[in-house]
């Protein structure tokens, strides 16, 4: 099953995870964030895991960088690198979380296998 929303395409991988793929050139910023709330609200009831695919090139805004992924049931989001940069942006949005005292489970991986398998055990 695929999604589209105005900044990304979204497909689930499994019962529980989905991948994020943004648009090329994209700013994530509050009103992705918002957009993002209400996508899972209407589509999941359960815990769910992001594998974030940053194949495309992205940034966030502040308000994006602090917003995005705080959807009470996304449990764990991976973020498949393709590149130091955008493992440095995703790096600087975790940051970010951490100062605002949003302590969601994170992790960046090189491997999108090794990044599904992490994400299967939405409770570690």
């Amino acid at each position: 099953m695929k999604y589209s929303l105005s900044y990304c395409d979204i497909t689930k991988i499994s019962e529980n995870i989905f991948e994020v793929v943004s648009k090329e050139g994209i700013v994530i910023d509050k009103n992705c964030a918002e957009e993002a709330w209400h996508f899972w609200d209407g589509l999941r009831k359960e815990p769910f895991g992001l594998l974030v695919n940053t194949q495309n090139s992205f940034s966030h805004s502040f308000e994006g960088a602090r917003d995005i992924g705080l959807h009470p049931l996304q449990k764990k989001t991976a973020l498949l690198s393709c590149n130091d940069k955008q493992e440095t942006e995703f790096k600087t949005a975790l940051q970010i979380k951490q100062v605002t005292g949003h302590n969601a489970s994170h992790k960046t991986f090189r491997n999108r296998n090794e990044a599904i398998e992490w994400l299967n055990d939405l409770n570690s």
